[in-house]
């Protein structure tokens, strides 16, 4: 077979069945348990203590940018983000523009400013503490089992039996998909998912408490705070929907092995997406015939065996096939 074993010789006069296909659907369902649990984990309880820390604004606008960290004072200048009025209140206090900054010797400031530089110093580090605090006592493994990521799981199972049931119509008639079933195919998949989350998450919170840490030490203030957040939050977001998609399409992959099974299909014909993303090995893979039982290398490289759709971020499609 091109440089590589026969797995299962060609057979004639088989009936391709339509494939069935990984739908958005089911990926963005399982995207939007994957992103609720991380908010419920990390970022909630983080924009929580950020909102009891919200300042009562003053008469003076350069003290109120101070105090809630669109402004902060350190090594003699003015740093963050700067409107006319509190340019103009700079200039008149004697402070010297240069490069996006206020310069402004210590011993110069009047004595309301300094107040809110003080003040500001001490909230951000209340505020550091606290986020490192709630970081340090995050329960991950309580509250991933508490979400009950298996009800999504099953939702999604069951939209999938749902695709099956018209795909074998014209052959056979599929036995109902109980609850038991359900678990057997779901459960390794969810097991899995829950791992990956649980070790992303542990590794994530050690992140972004380093970047806290490191963000305090450095005297940095709110504004910089919230942007590190905001970041780390954009990632969390992107490793959802890479997971979601990654785990729902082993999800489908497994689904279609077993519930072809149950009505006693058991060949495949391996179809790759026919573009320039498909990875060699599949390419060799495309049009032959497998048996699921008896998955084709996938890797050369390692020797790896998957079933179409199995391996990491494939999106291959298992034909299936009758006689």
């Amino acid at each position: 077979m091109r440089n590589m074993p026969r797995y299962c010789h060609k057979v004639n006069k088989l009936k391709q069945l339509q494939p069935l296909i990984l739908k958005q659907k089911y990926i963005e369902a399982v995207e939007r348990d994957i992103n609720a649990l991380l908010w419920e984990l990390l970022y909630q309880p983080i924009q929580e203590i950020l909102g009891k820390h919200q300042i009562i604004n003053s008469s003076n606008a350069l003290s109120d940018a101070i105090r809630d960290g669109r402004i902060y004072y350190a090594g003699g200048k003015f740093s963050g983000n700067f409107n006319s009025s509190i340019s103009k209140q700079l200039k008149a206090a004697g402070a010297t523009y240069s490069k996006g900054e206020w310069f402004l010797p210590k011993n110069a400031i009047a004595p309301e400013i300094s107040i809110a530089i003080a003040q500001a110093e001490m909230q951000f580090k209340q505020i550091s503490k606290m986020i490192i605090l709630q970081l340090d006592s995050v329960d991950y493994e309580k509250i991933i089992k508490s979400r009950k990521l298996d009800k999504t799981y099953k939702a999604v199972t069951d939209e999938m039996d749902a695709a099956f049931k018209k795909t074998v119509k014209s052959v056979s008639i599929a036995p109902k998909l109980t609850d038991g079933m359900k678990d057997i195919i779901s459960a390794e998949w969810g097991e899995n998912l829950e791992l990956y989350i649980q070790d992303w998450t542990k590794d994530n919170i050690l992140k972004l408490r380093a970047e806290v840490e490191e963000n305090a030490f450095a005297g940095q203030r709110a504004e910089s705070l919230s942007k590190l957040i905001e970041k780390n939050y954009s990632v969390s977001r992107n490793k959802a929907k890479f997971l979601a998609r990654q785990e729902t399409s082993l999800l489908m992959s497994k689904f279609r092995e077993q519930r072809y099974a149950s009505v006693g299909i058991t060949r495949y014909r391996w179809s790759t997406s026919n573009d320039e993303r498909v990875r060699e090995d599949h390419k060799l893979l495309d049009g032959e015939i497998f048996d699921f039982a008896n998955p084709p290398i996938t890797n050369r490289q390692t020797g790896a065996r998957n079933n179409a759709g199995e391996d990491f971020g494939c999106r291959c499609l298992a034909i299936a096939l009758v006689d």
